[in-house]
């Protein structure tokens, strides 16, 4: 295969700048472009009819290197603009570069070797996410699983495995005869989807490097794929496009791959989506899609799609979040969850009708309530109990009702991030916890005996009940806003469910310590209500009792629980003692 162009003169390598009102970015991405250790290029940067001087700014940045040319046009989109550089590049190999990205300095030597070393046409890299306020995460660009372990190149032969490939443009080198005939759709979004598949039938090899070599940029306002607006119902139209293209392509289970393919693009479009009047009609559309297409909603292959959204299209309500109490900065948390398709329900507090997105807020009486009846009036497959204080991450909702969808188990539990201190896994002492560490890291199943129930943390929306499980669980239990009511609710939900789905991903923001935690009597009186579970060892109170009074800190606290513990009888056990307490009461402890 040619290595060099015909013309002597012409470059290795055409890398096509898309430049939109992206005045601020644009410096950045022109200066890593300059900053490649591979300099046999040329970079046509095309100004897509930009109205914040962008293309002026990018020029600037560029000024005195003949390798780059600027091309003005006036707006016809992303792929108008790619395909402008296109119909003008000279190198043997091209890539793009958005105007609001980045490229590592080794981007284009990196994959150009992959592609000579692999004998293939193309070549892709693992990318850096960088989200607002500077956040990064790096990403395999691969979805549903690890990356592999080492270089190499990824055959592309089997539609589901093509499937779990970024489609983007951006991370990636192509020799520039796969382009023949081929250029990105105008005028519609989500344009790479197409031409990667048909990419893939044309080189069903592709170099692969894991080093994360793009940065590509998260949410930066005016995005595309931020956008909520009724062009996400073009995601709908390109999947009706790729149907023909990958159920005849001769891949292997392609009607699978296809039906993966459709789930992750409805899932995106479905994560920007706050208005709820859009958010049901993309709704109603996507399902009539699905069906019309045959193909069934597939999120056990990639724990990043939503199995709540799945329920949704079917019309089941996955979720019912209830607020404790008086609901504070925990709405404004829920109202940006990445999983929107849930009734949020305030008990007892006081609830404003609407959230800023136009999402409903039920607020019912708390007065009397016990969990069979609460469970009574909520409409939800699965149920979130939220604690003061206590804040669900973006993606915690969507992450346990994935593990609990996935797993068929009535109970679903995550790990916690506390805001001072850190990470917590969720166990006062997991190691009571058989194979914990052996679970993948998006979660597997955990056997829940007394000794592991014994351990839960007083939290309670790092975990989601099925309904049924809600209603199961004691009267006596009640639904308290206190840390010793959620610690009740927590050991009696695990030992009603005997197994549930565990992930060591954080799911839940917490105070360092619970925002409601009870004095000493008052945790002793509702300790002493409740009746002993026979699967819990003996003093088990006692446990319970001295790790509330450690998580409100002092000495004295700890020496109070001791007393009340002795009064009621509960020393006299076998219940093993957390491993946080002080030394000293752990060796009064040994004593008893």
């Amino acid at each position: 295969m040619t290595e060099r162009p015909a013309d002597p003169a012409a470059p290795l390598i055409t890398v096509i700048v898309a430049v939109h009102e992206v005045a601020a970015e644009v410096a950045q991405a022109i200066a890593s472009l300059r900053a490649q250790t591979l300099a046999d290029f040329e970079a046509l940067v095309v100004d897509d009819g930009s109205t914040d001087g962008s293309g002026r700014i990018a020029a600037e940045a560029f000024a005195g290197d003949a390798r780059f040319r600027l091309l003005v046009q006036p707006n016809r989109g992303l792929s108008a603009a790619r395909n402008a550089g296109l119909d003008q590049a000279r190198g043997v190999f091209v890539s793009f570069l958005d105007g609001d990205d980045a490229l590592a300095p080794d981007f284009l030597r990196s994959l150009h070797a992959a592609m000579r070393e692999d004998g293939s046409d193309w070549a892709a890299c693992a990318v850096t996410l960088v989200h607002p306020g500077g956040e990064e995460r790096p990403h395999p660009a691969l979805h549903g699983g690890e990356a592999p372990p080492e270089p190499g190149c990824l055959p592309l032969t089997d539609a589901c495995e093509v499937a779990r490939i970024f489609p983007s443009a951006w991370n990636k080198l192509y020799r520039r005869s796969l382009f023949e005939g081929l250029r990105f759709p105008e005028g519609s979004w989500f344009e790479d989807h197409e031409v990667f598949w048909a990419l893939a039938r044309r080189a069903p090899r592709l170099a692969y490097r894991p080093t994360a070599l793009y940065r590509h940029r998260r949410d930066r306002p005016g995005q595309i794929t931020g956008t909520d607006s009724d062009r996400v119902f073009d995601v709908l139209r390109v999947l009706d496009r790729l149907g023909p293209l990958i159920l005849g392509s001769g891949m292997t289970r392609a009607a699978e791959g296809y039906a993966r393919l459709a789930a992750r693009l409805i899932h995106e479009r479905a994560l920007v989506i706050r208005d709820p009047s859009r958010r049901a009609r993309f709704l109603t559309a996507a399902h009539a899609f699905l069906q019309h297409r045959g193909a069934r909603w597939q999120a056990d292959c990639d724990p990043e799609i939503s199995a709540g959204l799945g329920l949704a299209l079917e019309g089941v309500l996955p979720l019912s979040v209830v607020v404790l109490g008086d609901p504070g900065p925990a709405l404004a948390a829920l109202d940006t969850q990445g999983m929107a398709d849930f009734e949020l329900v305030v008990l007892g507090g006081s609830a404003p009708g609407l959230l800023p997105s136009g999402r409903t807020v039920r607020r019912i009486e708390g007065e009397g309530m016990t969990p069979a009846r609460l469970a009574s009036v909520l409409e939800g497959r699965w149920v979130l109990l939220l604690a003061p204080g206590e804040l669900p991450l973006p993606e915690g909702l969507m992450r346990l009702v994935n593990l609990g969808e996935r797993l068929d188990l009535p109970l679903a539990l995550g790990a916690l991030e506390r805001r001072g201190l850190g990470y917590h896994d969720g166990w006062t002492d997991n190691r009571v916890v058989p194979g914990l560490d052996a679970l993948p890291l998006w979660g597997g199943e955990v056997a829940l005996g007394g000794a592991q129930a014994l351990k839960l943390y007083p939290a309670l929306g790092n975990r989601l009940m099925r309904r049924d499980l809600l209603a199961a669980l004691p009267e006596a239990v009640g639904l308290g806003q206190d840390a010793a009511s959620a610690q009740m609710i927590a050991l009696e939900s695990a030992l009603a469910a005997g197994r549930a789905g565990y992930t060591r991903l954080a799911v839940l923001s917490v105070p360092d310590r619970p925002a409601a935690l009870p004095g000493t009597g008052a945790a002793r009186r509702l300790l002493a209500a409740c009746p002993a579970p026979p699967a819990l060892p003996r003093g088990w109170q006692a446990v319970v009792l001295l790790r509330l009074a450690r998580l409100r800190g002092g000495g004295l606290r700890l020496l109070g629980a001791l007393l009340a513990a002795l009064r009621e009888g509960w020393l006299a056990g076998d219940a093993a003692p957390d491993p946080g307490l002080p030394r000293c009461v752990r060796a009064l402890l040994r004593l008893r």
